[in-house]
């Protein structure tokens, strides 16, 4: 059999990768696990020539190629990426299933190192298992209106010289369920753990727009036991393996206010 003769070589790189992560999977970005969806991409800012890509949790970013062909077989030296300009991708990420809140984001594209970005589940996409979590709704204190879009983050304090951060995101409708997977049981002779929960939301947000959870900023929560009294963290006893609808005092809700 004659040997192939390879008269050109097309080569084709990414620009960059977006990677989409599970944020209630993990503490920080390198814990978290990437989502099993494939999210759809509504760009406000990009490159003419910019080509998406979507996947289960990735979106390449093609742009229009400098080298694609080479003469013969390509190199290592060929195979490398060129170093490019980078560039400015903005947007809004969202779940077509519902299954994922949506955000919007904005980065720096173009280096191919990719981008790691958190998205939080829904209630709809969220599961209680055997450790239990957290239910509730958000409303401003002064309003009674809906808290939309809104991020918290509650840390356990396990007594085992160690402590577990968990975090979950609100609806448009201030809704939110936290799921506390892997909290571990009370040791023998312990009722409960200590708690903290906080907020970080935004007075101008609309139910209507997603917002990038860095924008967001800290703001005080209504105590469960002490009527129109708010705090930034609240704190308060909480037992494994409960389903907690958390409400401040004397209210239906969780109520929430500027610092």
């Amino acid at each position: 059999m004659k040997p192939i003769k390879v008269l050109e070589t097309n080569i084709l790189h990414a620009s960059d990768v977006l990677y989409w992560l599970d944020g209630s999977s993990g503490e920080t970005l390198e814990k978290m696990t990437r989502i099993p969806e494939t999210l759809t991409l509504q760009l406000t800012t990009r490159p003419r020539d910019l080509q998406l890509v979507n996947g289960r949790g990735k979106t390449a970013l093609l742009r229009r190629p400098t080298n694609e062909i080479i003469d013969g077989i390509a190199s290592d030296a060929d195979k490398q990426m060129p170093v490019t300009p980078t560039y400015p991708v903005a947007g809004v990420v969202s779940d077509p299933s519902g299954r994922f809140i949506p955000r919007r984001f904005s980065i720096n594209a173009g280096n191919g190192a990719g981008h790691a970005l958190a998205v939080y589940p829904s209630p709809l996409g969220t599961r209680l298992g055997p450790t239990g979590g957290l239910v509730g709704t958000l409303r401003y204190a002064a309003s009674n209106t809906p808290v939309p879009w809104a991020m918290l983050t509650l840390i356990v304090d396990t007594t085992l010289s160690s402590s577990y951060t968990f975090r979950c995101q609100a609806t448009a409708q201030g809704d939110f369920i936290m799921p506390l997977r892997g909290l571990p049981p009370l040791p023998e002779g312990i009722d409960h753990y200590s708690a903290e929960l906080g907020i970080q939301a935004l007075l101008t947000a609309s139910g209507d727009v997603p917002v990038d959870p860095a924008d967001l900023v800290a703001m005080s929560l209504g105590q469960l036991e002490t009527p129109d009294a708010f705090s930034d963290p609240i704190s308060f006893d909480l037992v494994p393996n409960e389903i907690r609808i958390i409400r401040s005092s004397n209210r239906d809700h969780l109520a929430v206010q500027p610092l």
